[in-house]
C-alpha cells in the first residue's frame, strides 16, 4: 500500500492512539498489526503513544464448563456467515500482514484476565506493544495457553519484560484493580465490542477496518478542521 500520510509542519507532533482489545479476538490481532502498518506510512517528526484497554469479551461464570474457540467465534458473527468462511478469511487477512493464523491449535477458551494484567504492567516501563503482539501471536500461531501465567512470564521474558517487573506479575496481584476500573469505563462509554481505535481523542475507528482507514484516521487526527479543534472530545485514559 503506497497511501503516506501528509508531511508534518504545523501540526501536533504527539499523537495519542487509544486501542481496545481483546486477546482471544482475531480482529483485535488483525487491527493491531493493520495500526502498525498504517504507522509505517507517517512521514514527518511525530511521536505516536499507544494506550492499551482491556476489554475482555469472554467472562466465563465460575465453574462453567470452558467453551471452545469455534464457539465463541461463531457467536460473533453476522447471521449467514458461517465459521469456516470466517477463518478463511481471517487468515487470508493475516497472511498480508504477517501473521499465520493457525485455528486448529486452539482448544477450550482461555480467560484473558492474567494477558491484560500482564499488559497493565509493562505499560508501566513502556513495553505494553511489544508484550501485546507476542500475546497475540503465541495464541493464533501456536495456540499458547495465556490463561497461564508460566507461559505469559515466559512470554514477557522473550519480549524484553524487566525481570523485576515480571516477578511482579508472578508474585502479586498487581494491574487486578487497573484492569476492573478500564472495563467500567470504557462500558460507561458504550464500547460493547473490540477492536476499537482512537487516533488523538477526536477520531473513532470502531470494528474491523483496513490499513488505508487507519492511515486515513491518521491523517484526520494530525490535520483536524477549525471545527474538529473547537469541539471537546472525550477521551479513553
Amino acid at each position: 500500500m503506497n497511501t503516506i500520510v501528509r508531511p508534518l509542519s504545523d501540526v501536533r507532533r504527539t499523537l495519542d492512539i487509544d486501542l481496545v482489545a481483546d486477546f482471544t479476538c482475531p480482529w483485535s490481532c488483525l487491527g493491531m498489526a493493520q495500526l502498525n502498518r498504517a504507522l509505517g506510512n507517517l512521514s514527518g517528526d511525530v511521536e505516536t503513544r499507544l494506550r492499551w484497554h482491556p476489554f475482555r469479551m469472554s467472562k466465563e461464570a465460575a465453574n462453567a464448563a470452558p467453551r471452545s474457540f469455534h464457539d465463541y467465534l461463531a457467536e460473533r458473527l453476522p447471521a449467514g456467515i458461517s465459521v469456516p468462511f470466517a477463518e478463511k478469511s481471517l487468515t487470508e487477512a493475516g497472511r498480508e500482514l504477517g501473521i499465520d493464523f493457525h485455528f486448529e491449535k486452539l482448544g477450550p477458551l482461555p480467560s484473558t484476565s492474567e494477558a491484560h494484567r500482564l499488559v497493565q504492567l509493562a505499560s508501566e516501563e513502556g513495553q505494553h506493544a511489544g508484550v501485546a503482539a507476542a500475546i497475540f501471536r503465541a495464541y493464533f500461531e501456536r495456540g499458547a495457553d495465556i490463561g497461564d501465567v508460566n507461559v505469559l512470564a515466559d512470554l514477557a521474558a522473550e519480549a524484553g519484560l524487566a525481570e523485576a517487573t515480571v516477578q511482579k506479575f508472578r508474585d502479586t496481584r498487581a494491574g487486578d484493580q487497573a484492569l476492573a476500573g478500564s472495563e467500567e469505563r470504557l462500558r460507561g462509554f458504550g464500547v460493547r465490542t473490540v477492536p476499537n481505535l482512537l487516533f488523538g481523542g477526536r477520531v473513532l475507528v470502531p470494528g474491523t477496518v483496513n490499513v488505508a482507514t487507519y492511515v486515513h484516521a491518521l491523517d484526520q487526527a494530525l490535520f483536524p478542521s477549525a471545527d474538529e479543534e473547537s469541539q471537546a472530545q472525550p477521551t479513553l485514559h
